[in-house]
């Protein structure tokens, strides 16, 4: 398992980026006082996990079955 995440850093690294960057924006919509409407931080909030799904199966297709360098 180590030697496939190395062997495909690349592809990992830049969805990982993008997770963690949609989990701060989640935390920062929901938790810090931003005074967003509703309708927007709900939007914000489906684009997020809809990127973070996205990246975690784009990790696990990249990891088990694409990428071949």
């Amino acid at each position: 398992m180590w030697y496939l995440i190395q062997e495909r850093a690349l592809p990992f690294s830049i969805l990982a980026l993008l997770m963690m960057a949609s989990a701060v924006v989640v935390y920062v919509v929901w938790k810090k006082q931003v005074s967003l409407p509703m309708p927007l931080r709900i939007f914000t909030t489906v684009v997020c996990l809809t990127c973070i799904v996205g990246s975690a199966g784009l990790m696990l297709f990249t990891l088990f079955v694409g990428y071949n360098s």
